[in-house]
């Protein structure tokens, strides 16, 4: 089933209302204010019969230039559009008007109505129509049919339908969005049912008992019930005028603007980069941080317009803005927006959402200039490669590319061919630019040499200190070139220490001489172990840390806490004497350790607490007891 939204425009008291009600047979001016004055106020809504395989609905939008906003709200989203003019009166300022938000809306299929043509002669008749095809030339609307109409005669009535029918049959069937999103652009409650919305739903479906998310301010809502055009459904789908009852919210907490969606899809933002088009009407210009009306999504916020390549757009000009948003919004790139002047409220301009979530601009930037060229006129590939490289180091999700309109389906294949060229790499959910992986293992690799020449005599450097060098803290980055560097075998690491290059460290002959003496130094110590103060007499402090980090990394010394360091023989004959000990007797205190062992206080206690943080013995209270490592101790 293809659904189409139809919406009217054009000057007040052309005939827009009675067109759909002829067409139709339903009344779309629903306040008694309308009726009694004869001219729409707010959004009307009709079904229409265009014959199998359609489902249509038309939108009826107010004229009155005090209703623009209305008429804006009514125009997004639209697939066809018609456009009426008044023979007796013509082309009017706002008929311009409704034809530049058209223009600014992208709207691409239209039929030209001259209604109430039995009110004019046909000399009057023909002019009108010259009017109107100097109006819309040059345009996506120029080759849309002319059609003569009369609702009091019925002239032109059947031929309308018929190219309603013929046009909609050439319209291409929406792409059924991966996520629902619907702007609202009606909220109010009913008895027995609860909050209502309706709006028309841009893509994917909303079905009984979804969990839907109101953007903004972010209120979670659960559906109760779905119809279209008075219709219950089980789930509507996109292009479909939808009517939600919801739960989990009142119908004053919605406002006209606000969204439905998919939880988890668009995040709010007060700041829109975009392309922009001035209007062809009046002395139509938009100057730098000018204050502008933003009509998007059925809503109208508040802006400041700050023009990124110049300070001033004129009439026709086209350029890029970053749009600062009074109130936030969620937008996608491809969005259509339409700007109003703040006062008096004209037409100015429209364009196209670029990126919906950008950082904010600090003057004129021609690297931002070149990613909104790729993200206006880009290939899908083209705009998957420029948001990962842009993203740098911190990589992006690829969910997180889908706010620029391109589906998740198509988001694999390119990522996919990306990465079998070599382009990215997949780093868990992230993907990241070979560019900026292989900056990062440059400067891994710059960094671990610098260290390894500082620091000759210690095999590698601290792979969290190194993690914290290069401001990769939490980035799976840091994995990955680790990872990387040791299946392509220049990188080893040992003991949480990383090492460049080789896996072997090379001593000088003096260097393994003077390691030879601090090793015979620190074994001539026995149990009564030397400390760090009293060896670094004997050795500078820079060389002596060194000298011990390969000793204990040789397994020749154990450090024993802060107090010294103690040969591994002494070790080992420790662990020798407590076995001998704990196999007639079930606890140790100081006392006799200090016995064993011919020491003092002050060697037992630090060896005593390191056998009891390796598992050799276990403190209980003032005491010890055979550790669960003592069984395995060698001799």
């Amino acid at each position: 089933m293809k659904n189409i939204i139809i919406g009217t425009a054009g000057h007040v008291d052309h005939g827009k209302t009675e067109i759909v009600r002829a067409l139709t047979g339903r009344e779309t001016d629903r306040l008694r204010e309308e009726k009694s004055r004869g001219i729409s106020i707010v959004l009307g809504f009709a079904p229409i019969d265009l014959g199998e395989g359609i489902r249509a609905g038309i939108i009826d939008v107010p004229g009155h230039e005090k209703f623009i906003k209305n008429m804006v709200s009514g125009a997004v989203g639209v697939d066809l559009v018609i456009f009426v003019i008044a023979a007796d009166e013509g082309v009017m300022l706002q008929t311009k008007e409704h034809f530049e938000v058209l223009r600014m809306l992208g709207v691409e299929n239209g039929i030209v109505v001259i209604t109430k043509v039995d009110l004019a002669d046909p000399e009057l008749i023909g002019i009108v129509e010259s009017e109107a095809s100097d109006l819309i030339k040059n345009t996506p609307l120029e080759n849309s049919p002319i059609i003569r109409a009369s609702i009091v005669s019925g002239e032109g009535l059947d031929e309308l339908k018929q190219a309603l029918i013929d046009k909609t049959r050439g319209i291409k069937k929406k792409r059924r969005g991966a996520f629902f999103r619907m702007p609202v652009d009606r909220s109010f409650s009913k008895a027995g049912i609860g909050t209502i919305v309706t709006g028309s739903a841009w893509s994917g479906r909303a079905a009984l008992g979804d969990e839907l998310v109101v953007e903004p301010p972010g209120k979670k809502v659960r559906v109760r019930e779905v119809q279209s055009f008075d219709n219950s459904l089980e789930e509507s789908s996109s292009g479909m005028r939808v009517a939600l009852a919801l739960h989990g919210v009142k119908s004053n907490e919605i406002s006209i603007g606000n969204q439905i969606l998919t939880p988890g899809k668009l995040k709010v933002s007060s700041m829109v980069n975009a392309s922009v088009e001035v209007g062809m009407i009046r002395a139509s210009k938009i100057k730098n941080r000018q204050r502008l009306r933003f009509h998007h999504a059925a809503g109208e916020i508040m802006c400041r317009a700050v023009l990124l390549d110049r300070e001033e757009l004129g009439k026709g000009a086209e350029g890029f803005v970053q749009l600062r948003l009074e109130k936030p919004t969620a937008a996608m790139r491809g969005d259509r927006f339409v700007l109003r002047t703040y006062s008096p409220m004209r037409v100015v301009g429209g364009g196209m959402i670029l990126d919906p979530l950008p950082a904010k601009t600090k003057g004129f930037s021609g690297d931002l200039i070149e990613e909104l060229k790729i993200l206006r006129a880009g290939s899908n590939k083209e705009i998957v490669e420029m948001l990962i490289n842009r993203e740098g180091k911190s990589g992006i999700l690829p969910e997180s590319i889908e706010k620029f309109g391109i589906g998740p389906r198509e988001i694999e294949a390119i990522t996919e061919e990306l990465e079998g060229k070599g382009n990215i790499y997949r780093i868990g959910p992230l993907l990241i630019s070979s560019r900026d992986v292989m900056e990062k293992e440059n400067e891994l690799k710059t960094v671990l040499e610098s260290f390894m020449k500082v620091n000759n005599l210690i095999w590698g450097m601290d792979k969290e200190g190194l993690r914290a060098r290069l401001r990769l803290d939490g980035n799976q980055l840091f994995d990955f070139i680790l990872e990387k560097g040791r299946n392509e075998g220049w990188l080893f690491s040992r003991e949480g220490l990383l090492r460049y290059g080789s896996a072997e460290r090379a001593l000088a002959s003096d260097e393994e001489n003077s390691l030879l003496k601090l090793e015979e130094l620190i074994l001539a110590g026995g149990f009564e172990f030397p400390s760090e103060n009293e060896l670094a007499g004997e050795y500078k402090r820079e060389l002596l840390t060194g000298y011990l980090h390969i000793l204990r990394e040789r397994k020749s010394v154990v450090r024993i806490k802060e107090a010294g360091y103690i040969h591994s023989e002494y070790i080992s004959k420790i662990t020798g004497i407590l076995r001998d000990y704990f196999a007639d007797e079930n606890e140790l205190d100081i006392g006799k350790f200090k016995k064993m062992l011919g020491v003092s206080r002050k060697f037992a206690v630090p060896i005593l607490e390191h056998l009891d943080g390796i598992g050799y013995t276990k403190r209980v209270g003032n005491r010890r007891i055979a550790g669960p490592e003592l069984a395995g101790a060698e001799e």
